[in-house]
């Protein structure tokens, strides 16, 4: 596994002024971003507004990131989402890919309990070969994990 150092950029997604997802302007924004010297991107977490996008389109900016990077830099995709087979899709893809890790938060919305939280991230761990990250925030996900959860 790889040891998280360094900047992580959590990457916004750009639109065109047709409202689609600006490919050109992503691959822009990362290649100006490695050229500062990070050491890898977050993308598709709420900075880039991933809860409001397809899931083809979640995939779409991924592949666009994945393609303009330096394959020696890390990538992290947030593959999160309410329903479980759907984060998995977004994890397979992912992998394919080749992110270094992916990242989920947890499903919101209805009120899950610990129990279920643990089988949501054990079912996305036996579905791919990359590491999966909890991403804890509270405030967005109104989901809080103290340190006996985890």
């Amino acid at each position: 596994m790889f040891k998280l150092e360094g900047i992580f950029p959590a990457l916004v997604t750009p639109y065109d002024k047709d409202g689609r997802i600006s490919t050109d302007t992503i691959q822009k924004l990362v290649e100006h971003l490695q050229n500062k010297g990070v050491q890898g991107f977050y993308v598709g977490g709420s900075t880039g507004e991933s809860y409001l996008l397809s899931m083809e389109e979640r995939k779409l900016v991924l592949e666009a990131v994945k393609e303009a990077m330096n394959p020696k830099l890390h990538l992290i995709a947030n593959i999160g989402m309410i329903a479980t087979e759907q984060s998995i899709e977004l994890a397979k893809h992912a992998q394919q890919v080749g992110v270094t890790a992916v990242s989920s938060v947890p499903p919101f919305y209805f009120p899950f309990n610990i129990e279920e939280y643990c089988v949501y991230y054990n079912d996305l761990a036996d579905a791919v070969d990359v590491p999966v990250l909890l991403y804890n925030i509270p405030a967005m996900s109104g989901v809080s994990f103290s340190m006996e959860n985890l």
